[in-house]
Protein backbone atom coordinates (compact mmCIF):
# COMPACT_ATOMS: atom_id res chain seq x y z
CA UNK A 1 0.00 0.00 0.00
CA UNK A 2 1.05 3.06 -0.86
CA UNK A 3 -0.59 5.51 -0.09
CA UNK A 4 -2.88 6.14 3.44
CA UNK A 5 -6.31 6.85 4.21
CA UNK A 6 -5.99 10.04 2.87
CA UNK A 7 -5.45 9.22 -0.77
CA UNK A 8 -2.50 11.51 -0.62
CA UNK A 9 1.88 10.33 -1.19
CA UNK A 10 3.75 10.83 2.74
CA UNK A 11 5.42 14.79 2.24
CA UNK A 12 8.93 14.75 2.89
CA UNK A 13 9.63 15.27 6.19
CA UNK A 14 10.03 18.82 7.60
CA UNK A 15 8.20 21.31 9.70
CA UNK A 16 5.77 22.56 8.28
CA UNK A 17 3.40 20.33 7.15
CA UNK A 18 1.09 21.09 3.56
CA UNK A 19 -1.29 23.76 4.22
CA UNK A 20 -3.67 21.91 1.76
CA UNK A 21 -4.64 19.29 3.44
CA UNK A 22 -3.88 17.12 6.55
CA UNK A 23 -0.73 16.11 7.01
CA UNK A 24 0.15 11.96 5.82
CA UNK A 25 2.14 11.13 8.47
CA UNK A 26 -0.25 12.31 11.19
CA UNK A 27 -3.17 10.44 9.14
CA UNK A 28 -0.53 7.28 9.59
CA UNK A 29 0.29 7.72 13.33
CA UNK A 30 -3.51 8.63 14.30
CA UNK A 31 -4.54 5.21 12.52
CA UNK A 32 -2.24 3.49 14.56
CA UNK A 33 -3.08 5.29 17.71
CA UNK A 34 -6.81 5.19 17.64
CA UNK A 35 -6.43 1.08 16.78
CA UNK A 36 -4.09 0.69 19.96
CA UNK A 37 -7.22 2.72 21.91
CA UNK A 38 -10.12 0.35 20.67
CA UNK A 39 -7.82 -2.95 21.11
CA UNK A 40 -7.29 -1.31 25.11
CA UNK A 41 -10.69 -0.36 25.82
CA UNK A 42 -12.70 -3.24 23.80
CA UNK A 43 -11.15 -6.44 22.73
CA UNK A 44 -13.32 -6.51 19.72
CA UNK A 45 -11.35 -6.22 16.69
CA UNK A 46 -12.46 -3.32 14.62
CA UNK A 47 -11.88 -4.06 10.71
CA UNK A 48 -11.44 -0.86 9.48
CA UNK A 49 -8.67 0.22 12.00
CA UNK A 50 -6.59 -3.22 11.42
CA UNK A 51 -7.02 -2.88 8.01
CA UNK A 52 -5.86 0.80 7.96
CA UNK A 53 -3.44 -0.16 10.36
CA UNK A 54 -1.63 -3.15 8.56
CA UNK A 55 -1.60 -0.85 5.56
CA UNK A 56 0.50 1.48 7.26
CA UNK A 57 2.63 -1.05 9.22
CA UNK A 58 3.71 -2.68 5.88
CA UNK A 59 4.28 0.53 3.70
CA UNK A 60 6.37 1.80 6.16
CA UNK A 61 8.30 -1.66 6.27
CA UNK A 62 7.87 -2.94 9.32
CA UNK A 63 6.53 -7.01 10.11
CA UNK A 64 3.07 -7.57 9.95
CA UNK A 65 3.21 -9.69 12.89
CA UNK A 66 3.50 -5.98 15.32
CA UNK A 67 -0.14 -6.03 14.84
CA UNK A 68 -1.04 -9.66 15.81
CA UNK A 69 -2.04 -9.49 19.65
CA UNK A 70 -1.05 -13.58 19.58
CA UNK A 71 2.00 -12.71 19.02
CA UNK A 72 4.89 -11.42 22.01
CA UNK A 73 7.28 -8.91 20.95
CA UNK A 74 10.20 -11.72 21.97
CA UNK A 75 8.81 -13.34 19.34
CA UNK A 76 8.66 -11.02 16.84
CA UNK A 77 12.38 -9.65 18.20
CA UNK A 78 13.40 -13.65 17.18
CA UNK A 79 12.27 -13.36 13.72
CA UNK A 80 13.21 -9.34 12.89
CA UNK A 81 16.73 -8.77 15.35
CA UNK A 82 16.88 -5.76 13.77
CA UNK A 83 13.99 -4.00 15.71
CA UNK A 84 15.81 -5.29 19.29
CA UNK A 85 17.59 -2.23 19.19
CA UNK A 86 14.22 0.39 18.09
CA UNK A 87 12.49 -0.79 21.41
CA UNK A 88 15.30 -0.03 23.34
CA UNK A 89 14.57 3.69 24.98
CA UNK A 90 11.64 3.54 22.57
CA UNK A 91 9.09 5.98 24.68
CA UNK A 92 12.43 7.75 26.10
CA UNK A 93 12.09 12.07 24.85
CA UNK A 94 14.47 12.46 22.27
CA UNK A 95 17.49 14.93 22.72
CA UNK A 96 16.18 16.76 19.45
CA UNK A 97 17.31 20.62 20.43
CA UNK A 98 16.58 21.82 16.95
CA UNK A 99 13.51 20.83 17.10
CA UNK A 100 12.83 19.52 13.87
CA UNK A 101 10.48 16.09 14.08
CA UNK A 102 11.20 12.62 11.46
CA UNK A 103 7.73 12.08 10.89
CA UNK A 104 8.20 9.07 9.40
CA UNK A 105 10.20 7.97 12.72
CA UNK A 106 7.18 9.07 14.79
CA UNK A 107 4.97 6.87 12.51
CA UNK A 108 7.64 3.85 13.23
CA UNK A 109 7.43 4.54 16.87
CA UNK A 110 3.74 4.48 16.80
CA UNK A 111 3.64 0.91 15.43
CA UNK A 112 6.91 -0.03 18.03
CA UNK A 113 4.89 1.52 20.94
CA UNK A 114 1.68 0.23 20.36
CA UNK A 115 2.78 -3.37 20.00
CA UNK A 116 4.89 -2.82 23.26
CA UNK A 117 1.64 -1.60 25.41
CA UNK A 118 -0.95 -4.11 23.68
CA UNK A 119 1.23 -7.24 24.67
CA UNK A 120 1.84 -6.16 28.29
CA UNK A 121 -2.46 -4.09 28.81
CA UNK A 122 -4.25 -5.82 26.43
CA UNK A 123 -4.33 -9.29 27.97
CA UNK A 124 -7.19 -10.54 28.25
CA UNK A 125 -9.45 -11.89 31.47
CA UNK A 126 -9.22 -15.57 31.11
CA UNK A 127 -7.74 -17.85 32.49
CA UNK A 128 -3.57 -17.58 32.61
CA UNK A 129 -1.78 -20.70 31.89
CA UNK A 130 2.42 -20.26 32.78
CA UNK A 131 3.04 -20.12 29.42
CA UNK A 132 1.21 -16.87 28.70
CA UNK A 133 2.10 -15.76 32.28
CA UNK A 134 6.36 -16.04 30.70
CA UNK A 135 5.54 -14.36 28.04
CA UNK A 136 3.67 -11.60 29.74
CA UNK A 137 6.77 -11.02 31.84
CA UNK A 138 8.98 -11.06 28.95
CA UNK A 139 6.83 -8.53 27.14
CA UNK A 140 6.82 -6.12 30.39
CA UNK A 141 10.92 -6.40 30.20
CA UNK A 142 10.40 -5.11 26.78
CA UNK A 143 8.03 -2.32 28.11
CA UNK A 144 10.79 -1.67 30.88
CA UNK A 145 13.38 -1.50 27.76
CA UNK A 146 11.47 0.89 25.73
CA UNK A 147 11.04 2.97 29.27
CA UNK A 148 14.52 3.37 29.29
CA UNK A 149 14.63 0.87 32.52
CA UNK A 150 16.26 -2.38 32.47
CA UNK A 151 14.13 -5.49 32.83
CA UNK A 152 12.75 -5.68 35.98
CA UNK A 153 12.72 -1.91 36.81
CA UNK A 154 9.27 -1.51 37.09
CA UNK A 155 8.75 -4.96 39.04
CA UNK A 156 10.51 -3.93 42.14
CA UNK A 157 13.54 -5.21 40.55
CA UNK A 158 13.02 -8.46 39.57
CA UNK A 159 13.83 -9.81 35.73
CA UNK A 160 11.22 -11.51 33.79
CA UNK A 161 10.54 -15.06 34.92
CA UNK A 162 12.00 -14.49 38.48
CA UNK A 163 9.80 -15.91 40.75
CA UNK A 164 8.43 -13.95 44.34
CA UNK A 165 10.48 -14.12 47.11
CA UNK A 166 8.63 -16.11 50.06
CA UNK A 167 8.61 -13.96 53.52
Amino acid sequence: MSEDLTGQQPAPAGPDPSPTGPDPYDNRRQVLYWRLLARLFDGEEQPALESASLGVVEDIGLPSALLDPGTSVDSVVQRHPELADEFDGLMTPDDDAAGSRDRAAEVRRAALVSKVLLSVFATGSSTVTAEQLARWQSDAGWLERALGGPPGGLRGGRAAGAGLDAG
